[in-house]
C-alpha cells in the first residue's frame, strides 16, 4: 500500500445542528469549524455546512458495525416516542457500542492502518533499530495499549516496506536534482573488515538561494580502493542520477593519494577537507615538542587515574563541590581527535586545585608543575582557534569561501596570543596553517567563491593576491557567460578599463573583547578591515579591479553588476549570504556564477557523519544486513526528514 497521505484543507465555518443521529459517531474539532472527528478512529472528516452527508458516508465505508448502529437509532427515532423513553439504557448502549468498535482491529488497507506502518518504519530507520523490534515484548505492549484497532505486522512486512519508501524517497531526491545546476561533492570510504561503503553528498544553492544537501548513495565497495576504482564508481553514480561531469563545481575528499587520484582522472575539480588540514596541523604542531609531550602524558595517566577508580571520582566530586569548581567530569583523549586533547587539558587545567588537595587527603597522584600549568593554559589558547576554526567549517550552512578568510584572521589571532615559554607550539602552529592551506590560496574556486561571498569580497586577499584574483574572478564570469549561452569578450580586451567613477566604501568596525573566543569577533577585530577602503579605492583609481567596456555585451552588464557588489561594504560574519543573495535578486548570471561557487562545503564531513550513522546501524543486532539493505536505511535516514519532516 502506498504510504502517502491525504492532506487536509483548512475549513472555515461552524457546523450548526445536532439533530442527525450521525452525530452520536463524531465530535468537532478545535480550531477547525468545518471538520468532524469520528469518534471510532479519530479521523477528522471534512462536511458542510449543515450537512452530515460526508460523516454518514465515512461510517458507512469504513464503519460497518457502527453503521448499522446508526440505521437502527434513526429507525428508533422514527417511530413515536414516549416521553419518558429509557434515557440511561440509551447511554449505556451506546458506551458498549463505542468499546466494541474501539475493541475492533483494522484491516491492513485501513488509512490509519497505513499511516502507522509508514510511522514504525521511520522509527526503524530514523533511530537505527533492527527490524526485529518489531517482536519485542515491550514494543508490543505499547503498540497495544497506545492503538489496540492497529495490527502489528512481522518483521518481514516492514523490512519488504523498506524499498517501497527508499524508491519514494529516491523518486524526490531526482525531482530535487533535476531542478539544480551545479553541485558540489563529498565522498569518503568506510570498512569495519567485513564491509566496505563509498559515500557521496551532493550540495548546492537553488534558484532562490536555498541550500541543499542529500545524499546520492552509500555503495557497497568490493574492490580495491584504488583511484582507478573509485573514480569508476563516481562516474557511474553521476550517470545513475543523470548529473554530468560539468555540473561537479568540486569535489572535496580527504588527502588520501587514491581520493586525489580519482578527481584527477575524472578531471573534476577537487579539494582536501580543511578539517582534515586543521587536523593535521595540530597533530603535527602537537607531536614534535618533548615538553608538551611530557605533560600530556602526564594528564593522561591523572585522567586515566580516576576513569578507573569509583573511589577516586567519588572523591573528586567531593573535591569539587567543597572547592566550589564546577562538577565536570574529566576527559581522555582520543589519538584520531585532536580536539578531544584540547578537551583534556581544559579539564586538567580547570580542576588543577581539586588534584593538588586530592593528592595530599587520599593518594599522591602525579599532577602538573605550576611551569606545566601554565604551558598547558597557554596551549589551550593557542589551540582554541582551531577549535573555532573547525566548527565553522564544519556547519551544515558553511561555503568553501570562508577558508582563506578564516585562515587569515586565524594568523593573525596566533600572533596576538600570549605565548611565553611555549613560542615553539606557535610558531610551528603558524607555520602549519600556512603551508597546509598554500594550495588554497592559488585556487580558482576558493578564491572566485571568497569574492563572491558578501562577508568577505575582496577584503582578506593581500595585495600580491589581488591581481591574481581579478583574473580568475573575469575566468569565472567568461565561463558562466558561455555557460549560460549568453556572449562573452574576447580575451582580455577590456580587462585595462578604468572603474573610477565606482565608489568604495567599508563598514566601519569597532574594537571588541569577547569573553569567549569567536570567528564572528576575530573578524570584527581584523586589520584587514582597517585597510579595505584604501585598499579597494587604490584598485578602482587603477582601473584594476573588473574587465568594463562601453560596448553593452553581457560581459559588460555582468562586470557593471559586479562592480557595484564590490563596491559595497562587506556583510558581518555570522549574516546569511544566502538571504543577501536573495533579496538582492541578482541577473540570470550574477545568480548562476553565486550558485556555482558559493554551493560546495569547505569539507568532507558530510559524508564522514553518514558513516558515524552507519556504524549505528551495521551494530552487533544487525550484523547480517546485507550492503544493499544498509544503503537504503542510510540513504533513508539522511534524506527523508527533507522530504517527510
Amino acid at each position: 500500500h502506498s504510504f502517502a497521505m491525504a492532506s487536509v484543507d483548512k475549513p472555515t465555518q461552524q457546523p450548526r445542528g445536532r439533530g442527525s443521529a450521525v452525530w452520536l459517531y463524531f465530535k468537532d474539532v478545535e480550531g477547525k469549524e468545518n471538520s468532524a472527528a469520528c469518534l471510532a478512529c479519530k479521523k477528522e472528516v471534512l462536511r458542510n455546512t449543515g450537512s452530515t452527508g460526508s460523516m454518514r458516508r465515512h461510517i458507512e465505508s469504513c464503519h460497518p458495525i457502527q453503521f448499522k448502529e446508526l440505521l437502527n437509532t434513526e429507525a428508533d427515532r422514527a417511530k413515536p416516542k414516549c416521553k419518558d423513553g429509557p434515557q440511561p439504557l440509551k447511554q449505556q448502549k451506546l458506551s458498549t457500542m463505542f468499546a466494541q468498535a474501539n475493541a475492533q482491529e483494522w484491516s491492513d488497507s485501513h488509512p490509519r492502518s497505513v499511516a502507522i506502518d509508514r510511522k514504525i518504519l521511520r522509527f526503524i530507520v530514523l533511530d537505527s533499530q533492527p527490524f526485529s523490534v518489531v517482536e519485542g515484548e515491550g514494543f508490543r505492549d505499547l503498540l497495544k495499549e497506545a492503538c489496540p484497532q492497529y495490527r502489528l505486522k512481522s518483521t518481514r512486512f516492514y523490512h519488504d516496506k523498506l524499498e517501497t519508501l527508499y524508491e519514494e524517497i529516491k523518486l524526490q531526491v531526482q525531482d530535487e536534482i533535476d531542478r539544480l545546476r551545479d553541485f558540489g561533492f563529498t565522498c569518503d570510504l568506510w570498512s569495519d573488515g567485513q564491509l566496505a561503503l563509498m559515500s557521496f553528498t551532493i550540495h548546492s544553492i537553488t534558484p532562490d538561494f536555498e541550500r541543499k544537501q542529500l545524499l546520492l548513495c552509500v555503495k557497497p565497495f568490493t574492490d580495491a580502493h584504488t583511484g582507478l576504482n573509485i573514480s569508476a564508481v563516481f562516474s557511474t553514480t553521476l550517470g545513475e542520477w543523470g548529473i554530468g561531469l560539468e555540473q561537479v563545481s568540486l569535489l572535496l575528499r580527504d588527502g588520501a593519494s587514491n581520493m586525489k587520484l580519482a578527481g584527477e582522472l575524472l578531471k573534476v575539480p577537487s579539494a582536501h577537507c580543511a578539517a582534515h588540514k586543521l587536523n593535521l596541523v595540530v597533530k603535527d604542531s602537537i607531536s614534535g615538542h618533548r615538553g608538551l609531550k611530557t605533560i600530556l602524558d602526564k594528564a593522561r595517566s591523572i585522567v586515566g587515574h580516576f576513569h578507573h577508580s569509583v573511589t577516586a571520582q567519588a572523591n573528586l566530586k567531593t573535591l569539587q563541590l567543597q572547592l566550589k569548581l564546577p562538577t565536570h567530569s574529566l576527559v581522555q583523549d582520543v589519538d584520531t581527535r585532536w580536539n578531544s586533547t584540547l578537551a583534556m587539558l581544559r579539564r586538567i587545567n580547570e580542576q588543577e586545585e581539586a588534584f593538588s588537595v586530592y593528592r595530599t587527603r587520599h593518594r599522591p597522584i602525579e599532577i602538573l608543575t605550576d611551569n606545566e600549568s601554565d604551558v598547558s593554559k597557554k596551549a589551550v589558547k593557542l589551540l582554541e582557534i582551531f577549535e573555532v576554526f573547525t566548527l565553522e567549517v564544519s556547519r551544515e550552512t558553511a561555503s568553501i569561501s570562508c577558508i582563506l578568510p578564516m585562515v587569515k584572521v586565524s594568523l593573525e589571532h596566533l600572533q596576538q596570543v600570549d605565548c611565553f615559554g611555549i613560542t615553539y607550539l606557535r610558531d610551528d602552529l603558524v607555520k602549519g596553517l600556512t603551508q597546509r592551506f598554500s594550495d588554497e590560496k592559488k585556487s580558482h574556486h576558493h578564491i572566485v567563491a571568497t569574492m563572491l561571498d558578501p562577508r568577505f569580497r575582496l577584503d582578506f586577499f593581500d595585495e600580491e593576491q589581488r591581481n591574481f584574483a581579478k583574473a580568475e574572478l573575469v575566468k569565472a564570469m567568461n565561463e558562466i557567460l558561455r555557460e549560460t549561452s549568453l556572449p562573452t569578450v574576447d580575451g582580455d580586451t577590456a580587462i585595462d578599463e578604468d572603474l573610477s567613477d565606482v565608489s568604495i566604501e567599508t563598514e566601519p568596525q569597532t574594537e571588541s573583547q569577547p569573553q569567549q573566543l569567536s570567528m564572528s569577533a576575530l573578524f570584527e577585530k581584523s586589520s584587514t578591515s582597517s585597510a579595505a577602503a584604501a585598499t579597494l579605492r587604490d584598485l578602482s583609481r587603477a582601473g584594476t579591479l573588473l574587465p568594463v567596456s562601453n560596448r553593452g555585451n553581457a560581459m559588460d552588464k555582468l562586470a557593471r553588476e559586479m562592480a557595484a557588489y564590490l563596491s559595497e561594504p562587506r556583510l558581518p560574519f555570522e549574516e546569511d549570504p544566502m538571504k543577501f543573495w536573495r533579496d538582492k535578486t541578482p541577473s540570470t548570471a550574477m545568480s548562476a556564477l553565486v550558485r556555482k561557487f558559493l554551493g560546495p562545503p569547505p569539507t568532507s564531513v558530510p559524508s564522514e557523519r553518514i558513516f558515524s550513522n552507519v556504524g549505528n546501524i551495521y551494530e552487533p543486532k544487525r550484523r547480517r544486513l546485507l550492503g544493499e539493505t544498509v544503503e537504503k536505511l542510510v540513504f533513508i535516514n539522511y534524506n527523508v526528514r527533507k522530504f517527510d519532516p
